[in-house]
C-alpha cells in the first residue's frame, strides 16, 4: 500500500497551488511521510501550505491551528459508496481548535472524532467535507456530546457539504452560512447570532435534547426529518419540509410530511446515501426556484462519501508478483471537482 499513498500524494500535488507546499501526514507502519501527527505538520508549515492526512485507522491527534492552512483528509462512508475511493480508511484528527486570527482564511476538509471549535473572533474560514466519526448520539442523553462544530464569537464561516452531529453557534456569531450538510442531530444558535441555513437535512435523533430555537436566520429548502419541535425567532423561513407542525405556515413550507415518502430510508442513521430523495419525493422541486430540498439539492449538492474536491483513486489493480524486473500497476482516478 506504500505505492498507493505515494500516488495519492502526487494527485493532490497536481490539484493545488504550485507556490504552496504540501505536507504528507501518515502514521501507518512502514510508510515514509513528512510527519506522523497533524500538530507537527502544522508547526512546520508556512501560511498557505496544505496538510494532507493520508488514510489511516488511527487518529493523527489533536490540532490547535494558528496559521492559515488547507487541511485535507479523504472522505468517509467509502465502503457503503463503491466507486469513490479505493482506501476505506480516512485520515482524521481527534479535536481541532482555531482561536487565533492568524488562521483566518483557512480551508478545513477533514474528518474529526471529537469537536471542531472556532473561537475568539476568528473568521473567513471554510469548513467543507468535514465529517465526525462519532456515530451514536443517542447514548449521550439523547444527543451527541461529540462530533460537533462549535462556533463561539466567530464570523463569516461557511459550513458546506459536511456530515456532523450538531452545529452550535453562540456569542455573536455573524454571517454564518450552513449549506448542503447532513446534520445527524440539531442546529442551534443564540439570539445574538445570525446566518443562512439552506438545503440541509437536519435529522434530530431525539426530542430529549430538542432542536431549541433558531434566531435571525434565513432558513430555506431544509428537511427537518424527526419529530423535534423547532422554534424560530426573527427568521425568514421558506420552502422547508418538516415531519411535524413546527414550520410557520405559508412561504412554501410543508408541515407534517411523512418522511417515509421523502428519503431512500427515513430512519436515517450514520450514513449519507440514505438521505437521498426517493422517486416521487415531495421534496423534489419544492425549494425556492424549483430546486430540490435537502442536502442533495441546490447549487452545491452534498457529495456521497463526503468526497473532498481533490483527485481520488477509485480503482487499483496490483499484481501479486512482479513480471520479471517490473510490475504493472493499473489505477483509475476521478477529479471530484
Amino acid at each position: 500500500m506504500k505505492k498507493l499513498h505515494i500516488i495519492i500524494a502526487i494527485l493532490v500535488l497536481t490539484a493545488t497551488t504550485a507556490n504552496a507546499k504540501i505536507w504528507r501526514v501518515n502514521n501507518n507502519s512502514g510508510i515514509t511521510a513528512d510527519f506522523a501527527t497533524v500538530q507537527a505538520a502544522h508547526d512546520a508549515a508556512n501560511a498557505g501550505d496544505t496538510v494532507h492526512l493520508e488514510p489511516s485507522g488511527n487518529s493523527y491527534g489533536n490540532l490547535i491551528m494558528t496559521k492559515r492552512l488547507v487541511l485535507i483528509s479523504s472522505g468517509n462512508f467509502i465502503t457503503q459508496n463503491p466507486g469513490y475511493q479505493v482506501q476505506s480508511n480516512s485520515g482524521y484528527v481527534s479535536r481541532l481548535t482555531i482561536s487565533n486570527a492568524s488562521a483566518n482564511g483557512s480551508v478545513i476538509m477533514v474528518k474529526f472524532a471529537s469537536d471542531l471549535n472556532l473561537n475568539n473572533g476568528v473568521g473567513n474560514i471554510l469548513l467543507q467535507n468535514c465529517v465526525c466519526t462519532y456515530s451514536d448520539p443517542i447514548n449521550y442523553g439523547g444527543y451527541s456530546d461529540l462530533g460537533r462544530i462549535n462556533l463561539n464569537n466567530a464570523d463569516n464561516i461557511i459550513i458546506k457539504n459536511c456530515f456532523i452531529n450538531n452545529i452550535n453557534m453562540t456569542n455573536n456569531c455573524n454571517n454564518i452560512v450552513i449549506v448542503n450538510n447532513i446534520v445527524a442531530n440539531t442546529i442551534v444558535n443564540s439570539s445574538d447570532c445570525d446566518g443562512t441555513i439552506a438545503n440541509n437535512v437536519i435529522h434530530a435523533y431525539s426530542t430529549s435534547y430538542g432542536q431549541g430555537s433558531l434566531y435571525n436566520c434565513t432558513i430555506d429548502n431544509n428537511i427537518f426529518n424527526q419529530g423535534v419541535q423547532v422554534g424560530f425567532s426573527g427568521c425568514l423561513v421558506r420552502n422547508n419540509l418538516s415531519s411535524n407542525a413546527s414550520l410557520p405556515a405559508g412561504n412554501g413550507n410543508q408541515n407534517s410530511v411523512s418522511m417515509s415518502t421523502v428519503f431512500e430510508n427515513n430512519v436515517g442513521g450514520y450514513l449519507d446515501n440514505v438521505y437521498q430523495l426517493k422517486a416521487g419525493s415531495p421534496a423534489i422541486g419544492a425549494g425556492i426556484s424549483g430546486v430540490d430540498c435537502g442536502a442533495f439539492g441546490g447549487s452545491t449538492p452534498f457529495r456521497l462519501a463526503v468526497t473532498p474536491p481533490i483527485p481520488s483513486i477509485y480503482k487499483l489493480e496490483v499484481p501479486s508478483t512482479p513480471a520479471g524486473n517490473s510490475m504493472n500497476i493499473k489505477f483509475s482516478t476521478r477529479s471530484n471537482n
